[in-house]
């Protein structure tokens, strides 16, 4: 099942994630696996934007995916940034202080 959506221009590969809430365990596999995926085709020098303008929740189990994304583009040259975080997650990426690991953008990036 595709949750999300892909958009390539030169540079920057942007994955708009479709679901509203990520809190159930086989959902979180599935899409960290289509984003470690994805993540794996992208040439080192580039950028991963994880669009997350329709997210309203997702559970640890979810941040953990995004950290281990996170560790692996490092690892590999890729920039990850997140744009459009709801209120309710950049709370949650705060309180775990991964709001300095993570690049977040602004809504009208």
């Amino acid at each position: 099942m595709h949750s999300m959506t892909v958009d390539k221009s030169d540079d920057t590969l942007a994955v708009v994630v479709l679901d509203r809430n990520i809190s159930e365990e086989i959902r979180i596999m599935e899409i960290g696996d289509e984003l470690t995926e994805i993540a794996s085709k992208i040439p080192d020098g580039k950028a991963l934007v994880l669009d997350l303008q329709n997210v309203e929740y997702c559970s640890s189990a979810m941040i953990c995916q995004l950290v281990q994304l996170h560790k692996s583009t490092q690892k590999n040259g890729v920039e990850l940034k997140l744009r459009h975080v709801s209120p309710t997650i950049q709370d949650i990426l705060r309180v775990m202080r991964l709001d300095t690991v993570f690049r977040i953008e602004s809504s009208n990036a």
